[in-house]
């Protein structure tokens, strides 16, 4: 069995791919990032005492409820009800590979140590991944600012709550059968900042996308034998590379950032401070992901002039004007939402999944 130790600051494509690879694959946290976590998670105890002061997503509601104390008493009732209302969704679910994905990521992000969260609940969720017990996540429901639905669906999961469902072994079921029959525990006790800290982010964007990148670079050796001799391949590479280079740097930089609030930093005379920040917004990935379609689009171009044959043409027609479609850009649209507080929204979450398709797409135009 092959452990892979998890820290907050480290977690590459490279990775993320070795682990998937590996059936014997572990992931766990590492002790230093274990020990900031309690850290940060004691200045959180310190707040929940009768006497702290108001500190957003700790002691207080959400949203409208912002400036609502919520005593400490009610903090694990008020937790365990705070997934509903947010983790509303359509349509099929994700691929099991994704919400996968992003349990990792998200476990990643948060080993950090400035979420405030018990190293207990990461490894929580590691066990989860472990055991490839995969949230079932509706693929509709993100505007891209912020994954707050898919994310929140993840979170009923981890915590075992009533309506979850997640795929085990090849089937669909309830959360708790899921986790019982993987031999973990049901249900999990979220505390205080620890559902906030779960579902406040782009999390499952940066799945998506990071698949999606995985996949592109593992098509390139096919690419490059489909073209060979010919002067497309040269040229696709001289007018691409330079945003492949762009987008795994995005990536790889967006697998350790923290992206959720308040965030907790440590102060010169002892303690921690709670700082708000829009830190959820995977604005720069959308804009990659949109690049990369158009790469994949100047990539089937090349292909699909290498196809011979009347029925493989016309199949192979149809697959390049879908590959096309994909890369007609969405990340510089917005649509404002929560009245205009939340002023620029702009759809990463679709950029993501068109690239993630458009993905699918090319590697059944190689088949041709």
């Amino acid at each position: 069995m092959s452990i892979y130790y998890i820290d907050g600051n480290s977690l590459t494509l490279e990775t993320i791919r070795t682990i998937m690879a590996d059936k014997e694959a572990r992931v766990a946290l590492s002790d230093e990032a274990a020990a900031r976590c309690r850290a940060t998670r004691s200045q959180i105890d310190r707040w929940m005492e009768k006497d702290a002061p108001v500190v957003y997503g700790v002691n207080t509601g959400l949203g409208n409820l912002k400036d609502v104390v919520v005593p400490p008493e009610k903090h694990i009732e008020w937790n365990k009800t705070l997934p509903y209302p947010h983790a509303a969704g359509m349509g099929d679910y994700l691929p099991p590979e994704v919400t996968l994905t992003s349990l990792l990521l998200r476990a990643n992000v948060l080993a950090r140590g400035y979420s405030g969260v018990r190293p207990e609940l990461i490894e929580r969720i590691l066990a989860i991944y472990n055991a490839k017990v995969a949230p079932a996540v509706h693929s509709e429901g993100s505007t891209g600012l912020s994954d707050l639905g898919p994310l929140a669906q993840n979170v009923m999961t981890v915590a075992g709550l009533d309506e979850a469902k997640a795929y085990y072994e090849g089937g669909l079921m309830p959360s708790r059968e899921a986790l019982r029959k993987a031999g973990l525990a049901e249900s999990f006790t979220l505390e205080c900042k620890e559902v906030l800290a779960q579902m406040n982010g782009s999390t499952m964007t940066q799945a998506i996308a990071v698949l999606a990148f995985l996949r592109f670079e593992e098509l390139l050796p096919r690419v490059e034998a489909r073209l060979a001799g010919g002067a497309e391949l040269p040229e696709f590479f001289a007018g691409c590379r330079g945003v492949v280079e762009f987008t795994k740097g995005i990536l790889n930089r967006e697998n350790n950032i923290s992206c959720d609030n308040p965030l907790l930093f440590e102060l010169p005379e002892g303690g921690y401070e709670a700082v708000m920040g829009c830190n959820c917004s995977n604005t720069q990935v959308g804009y990659a992901a949109d690049m990369m379609n158009t790469v994949i689009v100047e990539l089937a171009n090349g292909v699909f002039e290498k196809i011979s044959g009347k029925i493989a043409k016309n199949e192979g027609r149809h697959l390049l004007n879908k590959i096309k479609t994909c890369a007609m850009q969405v990340s510089a649209d917005s649509i404002p939402t929560k009245g205009g507080q939340e002023d620029h929204v702009e759809f990463s979450f679709t950029a993501a999944r068109k690239f993630y398709y458009a993905v699918e797409l090319a590697g059944k135009l190689l088949t041709l």
